[in-house]
């Protein structure tokens, strides 16, 4: 009974409250100029009008910038994305010392290409597939990637998947202009 009291209490206290507050709304008061009653000194900003027969002058806009661009050389200053090349040894190295760096290295020869994409693909792993709904699908990682692929894609734009079975992937080897055959019941 005393809790039914006291609810009873509550809602008579905020029935009254609330209908005060909807018939004296708070109105904040309305000031022509804010003062700032401080210990500074009072700022008072007047507008300044252009006498009569004088023009106003344009607050001081860089046109110049848009007519004249300046020039811009292009060169990726410092990159922070990658790590800085070894700088070669300046040239006023002692006289015994030789250059590590050759003026003309020589140029590996070229990489067999079908090695080249064996060494490509090495780099992923199956590790799982899904078949449903007519459709056959492969996941591959490589690094951090994973890649869910199914007949008709394309791979880093050099793989086409031609065709999934169980335990094979046939895809066309842009490089190389071949179809490549891979065996995943080892996987």
């Amino acid at each position: 009974m005393k809790k039914k009291t006291l609810l009873f209490a509550l809602m008579v206290i905020f029935a009254a409250s609330l209908v005060y507050r909807l018939q004296h709304p708070y109105r904040q008061k309305k000031v022509t100029r804010l003062t700032y009653s401080g210990s500074r000194k009072r700022v008072i900003v007047k507008k300044q009008r252009p006498k009569e027969g004088e023009l106003q002058k344009a607050p001081g806009i860089m046109l110049a910038l848009y007519s004249k661009p300046p020039e811009h050389h292009g060169e990726v200053i410092h990159n922070p994305f990658f790590k800085p090349r070894e700088e070669k040894m300046s040239d006023s190295s002692p006289p015994g010392v030789r250059n590590s760096h050759p003026e003309n290295p020589v140029k590996p020869p070229d990489e067999d290409p079908r090695a080249r994409v064996e060494r490509e693909l090495s780099r992923f792993r199956v590790f799982g597939s899904y078949k449903g709904e007519g459709k056959s699908m492969i996941f591959l990682q490589r690094g951090k990637d994973v890649l869910v692929v199914q007949a008709g894609d394309v791979i880093d734009g050099k793989y086409l998947i031609k065709h999934i079975e169980g335990n094979s992937l046939d895809l066309w080897a842009e490089e190389i202009q071949q179809d490549i055959h891979i065996d995943l019941s080892d996987f």
